[in-house]
């Protein structure tokens, strides 16, 4: 990037050093876009260079001493090069236009050179490398995009899985200590929640307040001692965490349809026979 003008290397390959200083002077005099970075005189020492400076665009041309131009483009598509291939040849013969069909060329130039067919296939090149930058960058921001929102929807099913885990536990705590005093403030200390949140989760989690939790675990335990023991009725009021035996007397009424002496005579009855 020069000035905000977006530079495209180029580099040359030919054996005739005149038509390889010509045509530096020419392209770097009418294409601002354009850079010359390098040129050599047959395809080995091409070969070597182009890989190490990595040019935008190669103009090469075809017949060299020790590795023609088509010889020097198929060692370099083998080795990963990402140039563009431009050719430049006094040779018009089909063959050679059908090799470097086969090698992904797309452009030829004929000696001598004409510069506005010069221009022109230099610019139809930059144009194919600008498009498929775009497709780059674009495939590239989808791929953050999805992945952005991959992590999103990870952290959601996290959160989640974590809010979930969360009740279980409390669900946990309640069954396993329904005979003491388990007040929201404690909960929510407990497991690092804020009260107010916990009572909503816990409400959509389950479906019931956590307080209708916690009185429903308390009365099918006093249920569960009023069929299986001889406990007196206060005893029972204080296993199951209650302190007030009338208060006691009219949940468990609400939760069961009767007190819980009606209940236990009940048992007591069914038990006998």
């Amino acid at each position: 990037m020069l000035g905000g003008i977006l530079i495209f290397n180029i580099f040359i390959v030919d054996d005739e050093k005149g038509i390889v200083e010509g045509l530096k002077i020419i392209i770097e005099r009418n294409m601002l876009n354009c850079k010359i970075v390098g040129c050599a005189y047959n395809g080995v020492e091409g070969s070597i260079k182009i890989m190490q400076l990595k040019p935008d665009i190669v103009i090469t041309d075809i017949c060299m001493p020790q590795a023609d131009g088509l010889e020097m483009i198929k060692e370099l598509k083998n080795k990963g090069c990402e140039a563009k291939f431009i050719i430049l040849s006094g040779h018009s013969e089909f063959e050679y236009a059908k090799k470097g069909i086969a090698l992904g060329v797309k452009f030829y130039i004929n000696k001598p050179v004409e510069e506005d067919e010069l221009f022109d296939s230099i610019n139809k090149v930059i144009e194919d490398i600008s498009k498929e930058k775009a497709q780059i960058e674009k495939s590239i921001e989808d791929m953050d995009f999805m992945s952005y929102k991959n992590i999103i929807e990870l952290r959601e099913m996290q959160n989640v899985t974590r809010k979930k885990d969360v009740i279980e536990q409390v669900k946990e705590y309640i069954i396993k200590n329904y005979e003491k005093n388990i007040t929201l403030a404690e909960l929510s200390s407990r497991f690092f929640i804020n009260p107010y949140y916990l009572s909503q989760l816990f409400k959509e989690k389950t479906g019931v307040m956590y307080l209708n939790f916690v009185m429903e675990i308390r009365i099918n335990k006093a249920r569960e001692l009023l069929e299986k023991t001889d406990l007196k009725i206060y005893e029972i009021c204080e296993a199951v965490g209650y302190s007030d035996t009338n208060y006691f007397s009219k949940l468990f009424e609400r939760f069961t349809g009767c007190r819980p002496s009606e209940y236990k005579k009940k048992n007591e009855i069914c038990r006998k026979y």
